[in-house]
């Protein structure tokens, strides 16, 4: 058996040892077709496939609808996919044969480029680079929850919330996803903005917060939020502060 296998090998390589062009665009090849691997073992197949036509519009999504976006890896690999975010999982979905993929290892992903915007993967999912000069930048982390008014949560407490345990029985405890809104409930809204400052995080929803991360400009921030009438629920208005805040010295 072993004398069949090593004949059938044998001659191919014979053919190429004398010939070190050959052998290199073999090598190539290789490397390319290991590369094609190393993209695939990055995303894992959602258990429950789901027709392209059922996902517009749907509330725990970002977007609404899957659109076509560019995957950096750390690498220098690049792919194409059709994705979207999931606001509930914090987690960059795909679709691909009429299923749902998930991104396994975001930590090997430099940047995704999605819908004219651009996400960043931090522990917590991808935040949305909103803003950025120099060593500072702005971020959106897109987030949100399912609230059910009266939901059980133990000793007969109520509370709108999902709790956690039910937020897996409805994706699968072993990821599988299923993007269906549960019956009763809806998606609420729980996003954040991040300001990067030399590798610093810190967070911020309100006036407040804001001004607390640039202690040195309290007084001009305050008087262009006061005229600028800055609503930090409108995302327009809070980058339009950010970038005032970079032109003060």
């Amino acid at each position: 058996m072993n004398g069949r296998i090593f004949a059938i090998i044998k001659p191919p390589f014979c053919l190429f040892l004398d010939n070190p062009v050959k052998i290199m665009r073999i090598i190539k090849l290789t490397f390319i077709k290991l590369q094609a691997s190393f993209i695939a073992i990055l995303f894992s197949f959602g258990l429950k496939a789901q027709q392209v036509d059922t996902l517009k519009d749907v509330p725990s999504l970002l977007l609404p609808r899957f659109t076509t976006g560019i995957v950096k890896l750390k690498s220098g690999v690049v792919n194409k996919g059709i994705m979207n975010y999931d606001l509930v999982g914090q987690q960059m979905i795909f679709l691909q044969r009429k299923q749902t993929l998930v991104l396994r290892e975001p930590q090997l992903v430099d940047t995704i480029f999605l819908a004219n915007r651009i996400f960043v993967p931090f522990e917590k999912g991808f935040y949305e680079l909103l803003a950025q000069e120099g060593n500072t930048a702005l971020f959106r982390q897109h987030r949100a929850h399912f609230e059910i008014p009266g939901a059980q949560i133990g000793y007969g407490l109520t509370s709108k919330t999902v709790a956690p345990q039910y937020y897996q029985q409805i994706y699968g405890p072993t990821g599988a996803i299923d993007l269906t809104v549960p019956e009763g409930s809806k998606v609420v809204d729980d996003s954040q903005y991040w300001v990067r400052i030399n590798g610093e995080m810190n967070n911020f929803r309100n006036r407040k917060q804001f001004l607390k991360i640039f202690p040195g400009k309290q007084k001009e921030l305050e008087k262009f939020i006061s005229q600028n009438k800055i609503d930090f629920a409108k995302l327009e208005d809070v980058k339009k502060l950010f970038l005032y805040t970079l032109s003060l010295k």
